[in-house]
């Protein structure tokens, strides 16, 4: 049987959701549970900066006084909603425990996540943004689910179901991809609706079972470093070349600190701090935070561009240059670099700007959707959802930041590697034949 229809006869996409608790909801917990749904898609999509508690209520056709019935601020809206989130992966992880190996049950969870008629659900991207207290408990509820995922993983090797590979960077690879599902809507305007999370849904349990390459004897050997792509010396005595210089370090700062810890939760402050700068320096080359946030976009563009250039550029076969992009993101990530990685909040950006964003994120999707086809049509890739597949890649490096802990001993390339054999490969240590 396929790998997509066990997990699917394990987390059934058709069925209604199973009730938290016993009996039926009450009344009131109904309401909170929409108010909570709604939350976490008006936060994911404007950001948590951008968004009051009266623009919640409007958003959801609510009195103000409505929400404050169920929430002091804005800080313990958020909370729940991430609590939300945690509690729904948590459940997800219980019910998928109890499929018959590791890869099934990997598969069972990745299934109930994107699980078509499921509400939104919020991206835990900012818990720093919270109360310390607060942010130690969405802390903890997550890194008990991260473990659990990992603990699939690690089952699913000892067990033979899955292939030997780094059980924390699959998990967090998996973590990620699922995040990026939440935002990849609106960066590159896919209508939200239950036919595209359907669909991504089978690309993901496709590429966890069967992974991109025809040929899994094939070691992918990326031939580009990152740090190519870092600004050459400069002239300190030219004062327009020292002024760029100043300014892209200020970016990079910006960028690694809001990729880490979110937006929201980095003042300028802490940015300028890092730089042993003051803030009326960043004053001097940018207007506002705002700027500064979609100058670091901005940045983060050019630099995608760039690898994207490269991996068009590579000699070698179609899943090897789809994969370039791949391996130099990651490497990125987790080196100097950190181009900022798109996040919540992105309604709230400026027009026109916003919408030169999109476009340019949708032109590097079909880009990659491309270089797949290619991969097809020369036989070195698996016939997929080419398109679906290319969206997931982002899940995959731009959650790096928000896991990886400084002086990790792994190198970039190293991660870079297990991530590009994550998709190259897919987890199945027999695709087609043992799940």
């Amino acid at each position: 049987m396929d790998a997509i229809a066990l997990a699917a006869e394990d987390s059934p996409r058709e069925t209604a959701e199973p009730a938290r608790g016993r009996g039926r909801p009450s009344h009131r917990g109904a309401r909170r549970e929409a108010l909570l749904e709604g939350a976490a898609a008006v936060f994911n999509g404007r950001g948590i900066a951008a968004t009051s508690l009266a623009e919640i209520a409007e958003a959801l056709g609510l009195a103000r006084a409505s929400v404050y019935y169920y929430v002091d601020d804005r800080a313990e809206l958020v909370f729940q909603c991430y609590q939300r989130a945690c509690d729904l992966v948590a459940e997800d992880l219980a019910v998928a425990d109890e499929a018959e190996n590791g890869l099934r049950r990997v598969l069972a969870f990745v299934a109930r996540a994107l699980t078509p008629h499921r509400p939104p659900v919020a991206v835990l991207s900012e818990i720093n943004y919270l109360p310390p207290h607060y942010a130690e408990v969405i802390r903890t509820a997550h890194a008990r689910n991260v473990v659990a995922l990992i603990g699939f993983i690690e089952a699913g090797v000892a067990d033979g179901s899955v292939r030997s590979c780094d059980a924390e960077v699959a998990a967090q690879t998996i973590v990620g991809t699922l995040a990026w599902a939440q935002l990849s809507p609106d960066w590159v305007s896919e209508r939200r609706s239950h036919a595209f999370r359907a669909r991504l849904s089978d690309a993901m349990l496709d590429l966890l079972t069967h992974g991109l390459s025809v040929d899994r004897r094939r070691r992918f050997v990326c031939p580009i470093d990152a740090d190519s792509f870092r600004p050459g010396p400069f002239n300190a005595f030219d004062r327009r070349e020292a002024s760029e210089m100043k300014v892209e370090q200020l970016l990079a700062a910006a960028s690694r600190a809001f990729n880490r810890d979110g937006i929201e939760a980095v003042s300028l402050d802490e940015i300028t701090a890092s730089l042993g700068a003051t803030k009326g320096a960043l004053y001097h080359y940018l207007r506002d935070k705002a700027d500064l946030v979609t100058r670091c976009y901005e940045r983060g563009f050019d630099l995608f561009d760039r690898f994207a250039e490269a991996a068009q550029n590579h000699d070698g076969c179609g899943v090897e240059r789809a994969l370039v992009g791949t391996h130099v993101n990651v490497q990125a990530q987790a080196g100097a670099l950190a181009p900022l990685m798109p996040q919540p909040g992105l309604a709230s950006l400026p027009e026109p700007r916003r919408a030169a964003l999109v476009a340019r994120a949708r032109r590097l999707n079909r880009l990659f959707d491309r270089l797949t086809r290619e991969g097809v049509a020369d036989g070195s890739c698996r016939s997929v959802d080419a398109a679906m597949t290319s969206l997931m890649g982002a899940g995959a490096f731009g959650w790096l930041p928000k896991w990886l802990a400084p002086g990790d001993p792994r190198s970039p390339r190293q991660l870079a590697d297990e991530i590009s054999d994550f998709h190259m490969l897919g987890l199945s240590a027999e695709p087609g034949r043992r799940s």
